[in-house]
């Protein structure tokens, strides 16, 4: 499908901005944490509401991709006017993107394959990309205290030499003029270097990564929803997997909620959904766990690294100088 055919009329056009509600976001924003997963939700449910409104799912990609705030609603748009199918298209964008377009890519495709309807599978991605966005945060916000102090504390010993400086001591003299000033000068740039590496270290690891919570749950959920038995819906999941190399890192929640379908039936649709919304409140409750652990454990770089750094470089060249000239004055 070409691009004069995602057009259509004006009326459609203004129905897909007024959906995409995102579009306008701007550059700062979309370097905010979690910007990534916000706007490809919006996108995902943006999709779902033209889909059910009845528009082609090749002419919907094309209107999201008018005013497209993340990178890979364009090219799965540039793809399906190149001719491929909009599944196919999410599989070859996926391939080097991460685990969001990835969930994206293999919810349409359990979906389209299994004949299920594509809005609620989209809805549900949707929710799940917001949790993640969510998470990633709160760990910025618990982040933005102790960077704050680690960069004033970096600042200061600057702040320190220039007003020894104002004061006419040679702090530059006393750090440059002899072995403990050499001394001084490299430890404090090293306790620099270290308590940044640090801080980064423990940002890294609180940091979301790994597969959208719930994915595989909401997978099986859409294959069932189309008719597909079990069996056949873990061939289905298994291949989308393969294909699109999507991680979804449940399987053990899945096989406990078939077997207690199995014993009990009981409807299993509900249980999956059940258990996909626990697994999303999990994962949300873990990122704000980390988010306040790493809080706290920032203070560790600043107290071990950044301090000591502030009082090498700020306030013992100070004393050094001070004490290198009175000693020269009574010689």
């Amino acid at each position: 499908m070409g691009a004069a055919e995602w057009r259509g009329s004006a009326g459609s056009r203004s129905a897909a901005t007024a959906v995409c509600g995102w579009c306008g976001m701007t550059e700062r924003g979309r370097r905010r944490p979690g910007f990534e997963e916000d706007a490809l939700a919006e996108a995902v449910e943006a999709l779902g509401v033209l889909l059910e409104a009845g528009v082609a799912p090749e002419s919907a990609w094309g209107y999201l991709a008018e005013d497209s705030s993340h990178p890979a609603i364009g090219r799965v748009a540039r793809a399906v006017s190149a001719g491929e199918r909009p599944g196919d298209a999410l599989v070859l964008v996926s391939v080097r993107a991460g685990p969001a377009v990835r969930t994206v890519a293999a919810a349409w495709q359990v979906a389209e394959a299994a004949g299920a309807v594509l809005s609620p599978v989209l809805r549900g991605a949707g929710a799940s990309l917001r949790d993640r966005a969510e998470t990633a945060r709160e760990v910025e916000a618990a982040l933005s205290g102790p960077r704050a102090t680690s960069r004033l504390m970096t600042v200061l010993p600057l702040v320190g030499l220039l007003m020894a400086a104002g004061l006419g001591i040679d702090v530059l003299g006393a750090l440059t003029g002899s072995l403990i000033g050499w001394g001084l000068l490299v430890a404090g740039v090293g306790l620099t270097f270290a308590g940044r590496a640090w801080m980064s270290r423990l940002v890294r690891s609180a940091t979301t990564r790994g597969p959208v919570a719930g994915v595989g749950l909401d997978l099986m959920g859409a294959a069932l929803a189309g008719g597909l038995s079990v069996p056949g819906a873990r061939r289905l999941i298994g291949e989308v997997r393969e294909r699109s190399g999507l991680d979804t890192g449940d399987d053990h929640v899945l096989d406990r909620v078939l077997r207690i379908a199995e014993r009990a039936g009981a409807p299993v649709a509900d249980l999956l959904a059940s258990a996909s919304r626990q697994e999303r409140r999990s994962a949300r409750i873990e990122g704000r766990a980390r988010a306040a652990t790493l809080a706290v454990r920032l203070l560790l770089p600043l107290g071990v690294c950044v301090l000591p750094a502030f009082l090498v470089l700020g306030v013992a060249p100070v004393i050094l100088a001070m004490v290198s000239s009175t000693v020269t004055g009574l010689r």
